[in-house]
């Protein structure tokens, strides 16, 4: 059932004239309390078990890594291994093995 031009627009005056008036008649929400109330010295522990790095985190620090193309090339050979090169392309500042 198609709509004609007049009901399109008595529905559309509906919902912009009648929506925010029904949105205006609920009650405004309640803000949240102040986060500081909640940091006592007995909260301190389970904020900073929640904060700190988890056992999950910062994986890439356990890999072995090799920043010696030539020696990584000959272990890769030695293992018959394949040979990923990973290069930031940055400039300097976040290169971890400095400007060339």
């Amino acid at each position: 059932m198609w709509l004609t031009p007049l009901k399109t627009v008595a529905a559309l005056l509906a919902v912009t004239v009648l929506a925010p008036q029904a949105l205006a008649d609920q009650p405004p929400k309640k803000l949240p309390e102040a986060a500081r109330l909640d940091q006592t010295p007995e909260s301190w522990p389970k904020l900073h078990a929640l904060i700190r790095p988890q056992d999950h985190e910062w994986r890439h620090l356990k890999v072995n890594w090799l920043t010696d193309v030539v020696a990584a090339r000959k272990k890769a050979v030695a293992e018959d291994k394949p040979l990923a090169f990973i290069h930031t392309g940055g400039a300097g500042y976040n290169e971890p093995l400095g400007i060339c």
